[in-house]
């Protein structure tokens, strides 16, 4: 940018700064391509640089009354851009820190990772509320199945009750949650 582009860039940012919006185009048709670059090149990340430059330059436009005139507006909006991409840095640092191998690491040898345990915990859920569906016959035969309160059924009365319970069991698994098969 020469020196003729900045007094016009100057002037603009002096205008907005007074209240006048048609210097709002000019100020950011010159800043926006100087402010992506900075951000391009302190970043090396395209995406988040073209998202750091707009946030720089939508606190700059923001704080547009706050600009001294006379001063260098590219100095100052270049003040605006590099908080920002400090700010990009730092949540980029917080976030490898949350995500440190070391944290899977420390997960106890035996325990299920989070992500079966979280998987477990819905198929849990989803076979209680299709239990909660069926005759309560069904789930008290079921349920001294499961929980080897009663022996073993031993007549064939009772293995009949536990396979029609069973069977009702996975009839109503897929009404409610479809099939595989």
């Amino acid at each position: 940018m020469d020196v003729g582009q900045r007094d016009q860039l100057r002037l603009a940012m002096t205008a907005l700064a007074a209240g006048d919006r048609s210097a709002f185009k000019p100020v950011f048709s010159s800043l926006w391509p100087i402010l992506r670059r900075f951000c391009e090149r302190a970043l090396r990340d395209p995406d988040t640089a073209h998202d750091a430059a707009q946030t720089a330059l939508t606190k700059l436009l923001l704080h547009a009354t706050d600009y001294r005139a006379g001063g260098d507006v590219v100095a100052w909006a270049i003040g605006f851009a590099s908080y920002e991409c400090r700010s990009v840095r730092n949540r980029r640092a917080r976030r490898r820190e949350l995500s440190n191998d070391a944290l899977l690491a420390a997960l106890p040898a035996g325990q299920p990772s989070p992500e079966a345990a979280a998987i477990h915990e819905d198929l849990s859920i989803a076979a209680l509320n299709v239990v909660g569906t069926l005759r309560p016959g069904d789930v008290d035969t079921l349920n001294a199945a499961f929980t080897d309160s009663r022996p073993t059924p031993s007549n064939a009365a009772a293995r009949k009750r536990l396979q029609r319970a069973l069977e009702r069991l996975r009839i109503a698994w897929r009404q409610t949650y479809g099939s595989h098969d």
